[in-house]
């Protein structure tokens, strides 16, 4: 056994928390995105703008030599990540009947997004609250170094 740094991992915290906070921003900008098209509509062939949404998992991190001793604890938790952003093939697109528009099929239905922004916006509040509880997860962390270290001083 090597000898082990004491302060090797001691912001393992802050990363967590800080990849909580890369994946919620990447999921903003997909909401962002779905918002900004869910107006392009489809039609002659052509399918409107789909929804997409994220999907999250869990990010490991090879554990460094800091668990001797412990049998199957080759990984610890690094947070969060972005697995993949996919479209939404479940929600139906909707349709109306409008023969005068310029995307309008043969039978004059004219398809619209299948985005809704009432979801999209309780997606927004979502990742705000996560947001928060990320930077508060930060906050205690960062408190709970300080008194480490203040601890270690005296």
């Amino acid at each position: 056994m090597g000898t082990s740094d004491p302060m090797q991992g001691i912001f393992h915290g802050f990363d967590i928390a800080g990849a909580g906070l890369r994946a919620e921003m990447q999921r903003s900008e997909v909401v962002a995105a779905n918002l900004s098209n869910m107006h392009l509509v489809g039609g002659k062939g052509r399918d409107p703008y789909r929804r997409r949404s994220v999907i999250f998992e869990e990010a490991l991190a090879a554990a460094q030599g800091s668990l001797h001793g412990v049998r199957g604890a080759a990984e610890l938790a690094a947070g969060v990540r972005v697995k993949e952003v996919v479209e939404d093939r479940v929600t139906p697109f909707i349709e109306v009947h409008d023969p005068g528009h310029p995307l309008a099929d043969e039978r004059g239905i004219v398809k619209l997004s299948n985005v809704d922004m009432v979801r999209e916006m309780v997606d927004m509040s979502i990742i705000e609250r996560s947001f928060q509880a990320n930077l508060s997860a930060m906050r205690a962390y960062r408190t709970m170094v300080q008194d480490a270290l203040a601890n270690l001083r005296s």
